[in-house]
């Protein structure tokens, strides 16, 4: 591989190999979204608040993406300012909140390099009493998180 980096430029096996390698770096800094179904419930002790399903409640569900970037971190996910669960990759965790409008929030959690994470992002809400609403919490490459709704 050295040999195709710096000497062999014109060689397209080389051409090819050093693509390939470039396109694998990239793709690995990116995390994927994870389906509802799949996704790992997040364990009782994480869950902080909104636990409990009641009358003139809906449920947020959200899942956080799966992949490396963030992947040391936990992500805590707060609804209107108030840290309510705290996931890892691939999990999901599903809220009994006051139907209605609320502010839901992701910020990386932690000490050291997660606590330096970049500043909550927030989106507002609308979830229905009785009905599900779905959110996913992604990455992108530069480590910064988004919290939006989904489908998958």
């Amino acid at each position: 591989m050295v040999n195709c980096l710096f000497q062999r430029k014109d060689d397209v096996w080389c051409r090819i190999a050093t693509t390939a390698l470039f396109a694998a770096l990239v793709a690995g800094c990116a995390t994927s979204p994870v389906p509802t179904k799949t996704a790992v419930a997040v364990p009782p002790e994480r869950v902080l608040a909104y636990k409990t399903n009641s009358p003139g409640t809906g449920t947020l569900s959200v899942t956080r993406d799966s992949g490396h970037t963030g992947s040391l971190c936990s992500v805590g996910l707060f609804v209107d300012g108030k840290v309510a669960a705290l996931l890892k990759p691939g999990e999901r965790v599903a809220l009994h909140v006051p139907a209605g409008s609320v502010v839901v929030g992701a910020a990386y959690q932690g000490s050291g390099i997660c606590g330096m994470g970049a500043d909550r992002q927030e989106r507002e809400a609308i979830v229905m009493d009785g009905k599900v609403k779905n959110y996913r919490v992604s990455t992108s490459g530069d480590g910064v998180l988004d919290i939006l709704p989904t489908t998958l």
